[in-house]
């Protein structure tokens, strides 16, 4: 289940999960802004993606979808084996697309302009609603946004200084991926390889000084690589 003409961040990524891993999968449609009853009622999830395998209970947290993805097909293994690798891979990973993380940040941002108009439409509120808006998270989106991405910063300087362009270890994991796919969020790719709508690469696009003072370059030259040697070209939304 993803969300249907946005490149969600959570859905993409979850989608090149499956296809790096060679999985097989059929993607329905989650109405963006709509209450989509009907899959909330099968799923338990309030949002996409949401996977469902065999006689499983339906996953919608990317750790869930994740680990999913790693039992049914364990190669290539996108979380490193080793403890301290794994450990801060999963960490960065949720700096990006967990609680309080670049995601979580970013959807703060985007909601508030409907929420300063102060008629948000009835997507909007139910959104924010989920995402815990208040004016406190929103004033601290951008510092933590930076944080964030200054410790992804730090951790790939480091690692293309020992020569290998990879997040963690010596190979592709998880957290390159949920990078590429929520860097979107802060600068899309050109609508050449994101089709996104105008009216939404608008809003997708940082204009907090404090976040785009914090997107290193190596950043954005990271995602670029990636997107093009493990993303389907264009993305499909």
């Amino acid at each position: 289940m993803l969300v249907k003409g946005v490149p969600s961040p959570w859905g993409q990524a979850a989608k090149a999960i499956f296809e790096i891993k060679g999985l097989d999968y059929v993607a329905a449609p989650w109405l963006g802004g709509e209450p989509n009853e009907n899959i909330v009622a099968w799923s338990g999830a309030t949002s996409a993606p949401i996977v469902a395998w065999a006689k499983e209970r339906p996953v919608n947290r990317w750790i869930d979808i994740l680990y999913l993805a790693e039992r049914i097909a364990p190669a290539p293994n996108l979380i490193p084996t080793d403890a301290m690798q794994r450990a801060v891979m999963i960490g960065l990973s949720h700096e990006i697309c967990g609680e309080m993380g670049i995601g979580w940040n970013r959807r703060l941002q985007l909601f508030a302009p409907a929420f300063a108009s102060g008629s948000p439409s009835a997507g909007v509120s139910r959104m924010g609603s989920k995402y815990g808006y208040n004016e406190v998270d929103l004033k601290a989106a951008g510092e933590r946004t930076a944080a964030s991405l200054n410790a992804l910063a730090n951790q790939l300087k480091s690692q293309y200084a020992r020569g290998v362009k990879y997040f963690v270890g010596d190979a592709l994991s998880a957290l390159d991926i949920y990078w590429t796919a929520f860097a979107n969020l802060l600068d899309p790719l050109p609508k050449e390889q994101n089709p996104m709508p105008e009216s939404l690469r608008r809003g997708f696009t940082a204009t907090d000084p404090v976040v785009k003072a914090a997107l290193d370059p190596l950043l954005l030259e990271h995602r670029s690589r990636i997107f093009r040697e493990h993303f389907r070209d264009p993305m499909e939304l």
